[in-house]
């Protein structure tokens, strides 16, 4: 997702994360209600309806599905690669004593980091509310390798809390759109007194 210049790739990328993460949960269940209605969860919410609501607000939005960046191609890749590298080498001392899964304990480090990567090197709304949602598919990650699932009502509300946040992403984004003309962020520093 971090060299990537489709909106559109970015949104089938978050998806594709989402139902990975989903069959991650179903695999890991052995029989917990609870994490397979959290993976039900995550695949409804996360997997079909979010991106379904992101294409239809670029489509609402009528604006380019060209990604923006503060930095290049190239220097993303290079950066993603240094924050997997980060990820990996302080991940492993993050495992906990009888974590489920502890081999993805690094995988959703890296995906906290490059999520975070995404949202402040990124110049469109948009894409810093993907960059957000990646990183919260790294703490989920990171809560099933650590744990045996977290209750369910805890599961629920960070897929319904994710939901909202882009709910309420895209009203802001629609009012900064009609406001501004533009989602572009970087040109709001124009705005400053």
């Amino acid at each position: 997702m971090v060299g990537r210049k489709s909106l559109d790739a970015l949104i089938r990328l978050y998806a594709l994360q989402n139902v990975l993460l989903a069959l991650l949960a179903f695999v890991l269940a052995e029989g917990e209600r609870h994490l397979v209605l959290a993976g039900v969860a995550l695949l409804l919410l996360k997997g079909v309806l979010i991106p379904r609501y992101l294409f239809w607000l670029l489509e609402r939005l009528s604006v380019s599905h060209e990604v923006d960046s503060y930095l290049s191609i190239p220097l993303s890749l290079l950066l993603g690669g240094v924050l997997v590298a980060v990820g990996f080498r302080v991940g492993s001392s993050f495992v906990l004593a009888g974590a489920r899964l502890p081999e993805a304990v690094p995988v959703a480090l890296s995906l906290i980091l490059l999520g975070m990567l995404s949202m402040a090197s990124r110049k469109k709304a948009v894409t810093q509310v993907l960059g957000f949602l990646a990183l919260e598919n790294g703490v989920f990650l990171l809560a099933l390798a650590e744990t045996h699932g977290l209750p369910l009502f805890i599961e629920l509300g960070v897929a319904l809390d994710a939901f909202a946040a882009v709910v309420l992403s895209g009203v802001l984004i629609f009012r900064i759109q009609s406001t501004f003309g533009h989602i572009d962020t970087a040109r709001m520093r124009d705005l400053k007194g």
